[in-house]
């Protein structure tokens, strides 16, 4: 008798079906893990997107704040007399009248000395009075050049630099004693005011290392009295020493600081030149975050609250988002 061979065609078949199976499996494994995770990223960029419009809302809405307080309410506390002196009553304080019934309004918190103060959960903000800076164009040179020698210049060195930059913006071509009006290949007087601090570096007679402590303490946008209460702390030492002018910036961190004091730590008094009260050339920092997304505002502008006969309440001198 024949014995017939055993076939194994349908596990061949088997085989093959449980491959083609497992691979569409792995397939549709693998595309579900990519819309999962497109899906996901899809999520996060909506939500960054979302946190990003919230925080532009938020920085115009605190700017509007800002900006309205700054028209509406004095920059300094009133009847405050924290030494017994009428005299003395323009501290940077909280406000004690009880006519004010708004908690912890903007003018209770803000200062124009450069530190960020909070304006809600989302938005903190920046101001300097341009007059706590030195006026690029028309310096008082007697300050200027206490904050250079105070950087470890000569005197004869800060005469060179002041007079450099002088000559740089002035309209003649006539230099100054430690000046110079020569133009080179490699160098070009200006021979007009400088429109932005970058400007420092072409003129070859300010060091490297000294422009950033200048571009810190010069303005371009007001010329006028100079207000040593909001400068910065390093111009404050210049002035008077290091350990003076930390007790002064502790004192108006803290609200406290007052003309008398002032006086009395500093030996600053005010003449023709200083003038202890804020100006209305004010440089903003505005800074807002909702979740990671980030909005931010740079301008200087100048308040006239009391402007009348089609003149702007608000000139905005610079802008940048």
């Amino acid at each position: 008798m024949m014995l017939s061979k055993p076939s194994y065609g349908p596990r061949k078949n088997t085989g093959i079906a449980l491959i083609q199976v497992l691979l569409i499996t792995a397939i549709l494994s693998v595309l579900a893990l990519y819309l999962t995770q497109t899906a996901r990223e899809q999520i996060t960029i909506a939500r960054w997107l979302d946190d990003k419009a919230s925080a532009q809302v938020a920085l115009h809405s605190a700017e509007s704040q800002l900006l309205f307080s700054l028209l509406t309410e004095p920059f300094l506390a009133e009847n405050i007399d924290l030494d017994n002196n009428n005299n003395d009553s323009d501290a940077f304080v909280e406000p004690s009248d009880a006519s004010n019934t708004v908690p912890m309004t903007l003018k209770s918190r803000w200062n124009f000395f450069g530190k960020a103060f909070a304006i809600n959960e989302h938005v903190k903000v920046a101001i300097q009075d341009q007059s706590g800076l030195i006026h690029a164009h028309y310096p008082i040179q007697r300050i200027l050049r206490t904050l250079i020698t105070s950087q470890g210049f000569s005197e004869i060195e800060s005469n060179v630099i002041i007079d450099n930059l002088l000559d740089w913006q002035d309209l003649d071509s006539i230099a100054r004693i430690n000046g110079n009006e020569e133009q080179t290949a490699n160098s070009t007087v200006r021979n007009g005011a400088i429109s932005s601090l970058s400007e420092l570096v072409h003129i070859k007679a300010i060091p490297p290392r000294l422009l950033p402590i200048l571009k810190e303490n010069l303005t371009i946008y007001r010329r006028g009295n100079f207000n040593p209460r909001n400068a910065s702390i390093e111009l404050i030492a210049a002035l008077s020493s290091k350990s003076i002018a930390e007790q002064v910036n502790t004192l108006r961190v803290n609200k406290q600081l007052t003309k008398r004091n002032f006086i009395e730590l500093t030996g600053i008094r005010e003449d023709d030149e200083i003038y202890f009260y804020p100006s209305n050339y004010l440089a903003i920092d505005i800074f807002s975050q909702v979740g990671k997304s980030i909005a931010t505002k740079v301008m200087t502008i100048k308040v006239q609250p009391n402007a009348g006969n089609n003149i702007s309440p608000i000139n905005i001198y610079s802008n940048r988002s």
